[in-house]
Parts: C-alpha cells; sequence; structure tokens
C-alpha cells in the first residue's frame, strides 16, 4: 500500500529519540500522520557519532506497512526485503529509480544561493514535466537558535542534546503518483532530512 497516498503536500520533522538516534515524522499540512522513519540504533548513534549521513532506517505507517530505507550515496528502499527504489546521483543532483533501474524521476538542484535556509529542488518526470518540488529546511529554528547557542555559550552551560541535521523537507506535489514513485518519494523525505541532501546549480 502506497505510503503516500493522495497526499499532494507531505511535512516531513526531524526530531532525535532519547537514545540519539533520528526520526522522521511524515505528516499532511493538517497533522495527519503519514508514517515515521527511525534510525537503526547502535553506539555509534547513542553516542552521537553518527549524526545524520549514512545510515539504515525503517519507514512505518500505523497499518504496519514498512519500507527499509538504507541512506547513503545512492540510497536503495526495499519491502519485505525486496528492492523497490533507488536515489542516485545523476547531472548534478539526483534521479529516483524503480528498483529494476527505470527511471521514475529526475530532481533538479536548488537554482538559488548557499545562504538560503530552505533549498527548493524541482522533481520532472522522465520526459520533463514537473510533478512537484522538494524543498530541504536547512535551518532548525534560524536567528532564534544562533541566539540561544550563544547566550549558553557565554554562560558557559553544556549544550545537552545533538542537533539534527535538518529541519526537515517540504514535498509539494501537483497530483499523486503512481505506486513506484510513492515509495521513493516517501523514503525521499526522509534521504533528504537526514543525509541532508541538497544540490546547488
Amino acid at each position: 500500500m502506497p505510503i503516500l497516498g493522495d497526499a499532494t503536500v507531505v511535512i516531513a520533522r526531524v526530531a532525535r529519540s532519547t537514545s540519539n538516534a533520528l526520526r522522521v515524522q511524515l505528516t499532511t499540512p493538517d497533522g495527519a500522520e503519514l508514517a515515521q522513519a527511525r534510525q537503526k540504533t547502535g553506539v555509534g548513534v547513542l553516542l552521537g557519532y553518527k549524526n545524520g549521513g549514512k545510515s539504515n532506517y525503517t519507514l512505518s505507517t500505523a497499518a504496519g506497512d514498512e519500507l527499509r530505507v538504507a541512506v547513503g550515496k545512492t540510497t536503495t528502499v526495499t519491502r519485505q526485503n525486496t528492492p523497490t527504489g533507488k536515489i542516485v546521483p545523476a547531472d548534478g543532483a539526483v534521479r529516483f529509480e524503480s528498483g529494476g533501474g527505470t527511471v521514475l524521476a529526475v530532481v533538479q538542484p536548488h537554482s538559488g544561493s548557499k545562504a538560503d535556509s530552505a533549498w527548493r529542488h524541482r522533481i520532472l518526470s522522465p520526459g520533463g514535466d514537473e510533478l512537484g518540488v522538494l524543498t530541504l529546511m536547512r535551518a532548525q529554528n534560524g536567528w532564534a537558535g544562533i541566539a540561544a547557542e550563544t547566550t549558553l555559550w557565554l554562560l558557559n552551560e553544556n549544550v545537552g542534546a545533538l542537533k539534527a541535521p535538518s529541519a526537515g523537507v517540504l514535498l509539494e506535489l501537483r497530483a499523486p503518483v503512481a505506486p513506484a514513485l510513492d515509495d521513493v518519494l516517501a523514503a525521499a523525505c526522509v534521504d533528504f532530512s537526514v543525509l541532508p541532501r541538497g544540490y546547488l546549480a
């Protein structure tokens, strides 16, 4: 069963569990949860050495559907040990492929500034039609977060929690997509959030 279903706007927010493992919650704008991804735990995660980047995640729905997302340079997506998709570096950004290697969509790099807090990546069909936009939210909380850290530093107070690698992503689709692309887009919400994966033109 597709994870995104009829949703055309998906918000992915990154947080940490008490074991330092990253969690990514996928919701609709009205707050309805579509799925939640959890990072595989281990000593490196617990001690904070694996703060994002390459890692394994389980993306699951309340109904019990699960995808395994192995985030890396090339990210692989599996459902019940069967490859269902890949996120593959290509042409200065990435392309989304089926488990068999068929190109499902192509992602374009952000055309703005490196300093932008949100990097917009257009998603195109193999024929060049725009399917939507995947926006990486790079800043956790902008200037308010910098001010809070500066205050802690000046007061010589220890910052207890690790930062997440990004604030998450916003996926905006023109229309619901086919189930094969649905799984890869759900995985891309996790992948772009935690790697974090962002590209500049």
